[in-house]
């Protein structure tokens, strides 16, 4: 009886082995396919300690909130993708919006995906979800089932003070952008001559040329290097044209959608 345990047990443990391999490998894939349908303006790479962990930023250039650099992680649970199992997207800083907890700066994922399908549903579509709700102009009409009832009322009653609020909550991403979270993959540093030499050498390697096909296969450190390189400089840019912009008066009713 013992030994049958025993294998039972190991055979168990195969299987949830294997099972847990297959989820960590698809989500590989879906990474790899996102990178090439993430909404513009949104950069995200995962952890390279802990693959179930994602670091991104958005870029907001239109709308109430344009001008914010908003910074934000992305938990992904053991069982995704399975029935139910919400990857989660927490704010570094504070974004004052009726879909997003004021304590926890969770995004609130429910006005989109009541239910969680894994055939319809993948972490691309929260992207998308989360870009929109930046340019939203209607949102449940009871406060109680939104994730910030304050942030919902003074949008309806008092449409100035709900500005007041999202102007404080953009300045707040801009004055925190160089504040870099620990361990996250996104690292912002403030410019320097340095950088725009950087931009043009990365501008130029879009370029075909000969020697591009020089070293077929680069080891994972000089791919993890290149792709930090790349993302930073991408997010240079995209910061370089946000500081750039001078914002117009904001007007509530005047929001443009991207």
């Amino acid at each position: 009886m013992t030994d049958r345990h025993a294998e039972n047990s190991q055979l168990t443990d195969l299987q949830t082995y294997r099972s847990q391999t297959m989820k960590d490998y698809g989500l590989m894939i879906e990474y790899k396919h996102m990178k090439h349908h993430v909404p513009s303006g949104i950069y995200v790479l995962p952890n390279f300690d802990e693959p179930r962990v994602w670091h991104g930023v958005i870029f907001i250039h239109q709308g109430l909130y344009r001008n914010g650099i908003f910074k934000f992680s992305i938990k992904i649970p053991e069982q995704y993708n399975a029935t139910g199992t919400y990857p989660k997207i927490t704010f570094y800083s504070k974004v004052f919006h009726p879909y997003v907890y004021p304590e926890s700066n969770d995004l609130d994922l429910l006005p989109k995906f009541p239910t969680w399908d894994p055939d319809l549903h993948y972490i691309v579509s929260v992207l998308v979800y989360m870009k929109s709700i930046f340019y939203s102009k209607e949102f449940s009409p009871d406060v109680r089932r939104v994730a910030n009832g304050k942030a919902l009322d003074l949008f309806r009653r008092h449409p100035e003070a709900y500005v007041e609020q999202v102007d404080a909550c953009v300045q707040a991403s801009l004055t925190n952008l160089y504040q870099n979270e620990p361990g996250s993959s996104l690292r912002f540093t403030k410019p320097i001559p340095a950088h725009e030499t950087l931009r043009q050498e990365f501008l130029q390697q879009l370029e075909p040329s000969p020697s591009a096909f020089a070293h077929e296969n680069p080891s994972a450190e000089e791919q993890r290097e290149e792709t930090v390189t790349n993302m930073n400089d991408v997010a240079l840019d995209e910061l370089a044209n946000q500081q750039a912009d001078r914002p117009p008066e904001r007007e509530v009713m005047d929001d443009p959608m991207e």
